[in-house]
């Protein structure tokens, strides 16, 4: 159940669980702290809703009505895709409020299907190709790849 998990990933999860768990820890912890471990080696800590709204508030000044944003948190853009570009940045001012506070529900469910879609996909769970990709699974493979030699454990 941990075999897809990079070995320095879990190396450090495991010492982690080891410190600071009372108990064995179970597999879903060692799964967690292995998780932590990585998003700190990588600096890969996934956005929040209020700094995707952030980016897209930039998006509008920089690229304007007539561009095309592209922004490099995949949740933001299939968001900003489902919205339309165009309406996003035709709202009125005094409706910025209300398309901000759907743009967090938006956000927040679109966030919470990439990580149900990555859950089960590292639980051996056959899920279908589109919603692999939607999660971006093909950049967590090159992320870990990339992450053995970040980690480097101390013998």
């Amino acid at each position: 159940m941990l075999k897809d998990i990079p070995t320095p990933a879990l190396a450090a999860g495991v010492k982690y669980c080891i410190n600071h768990c009372d108990f064995l820890p179970t597999i879903a912890e060692i799964r967690r702290a292995s998780e932590k471990v990585a998003t700190l080696a990588m600096g890969t800590k996934p956005i929040d809703s209020a700094t995707a709204w952030g980016k897209v508030q930039k998006a509008i000044a920089a690229v304007g009505y007539t561009g095309v944003p592209a922004f490099d948190d995949p949740v933001t853009q299939r968001v900003v895709d489902r919205f339309g570009w165009k309406e996003i940045c035709q709202t009125p001012t005094d409706d910025t409020a209300i398309l901000r506070a759907q743009f967090r529900k938006a956000y927040e469910s679109e966030a919470a299907h990439v990580a149900e879609v990555k859950e089960f996909a590292a639980s051996g769970v056959p899920v279908n190709q589109k919603y692999l990709a939607d999660a971006g699974i093909d950049i967590i493979d090159r992320v870990a790849a990339g992450l053995t030699g970040r980690l480097k454990m101390p013998k």
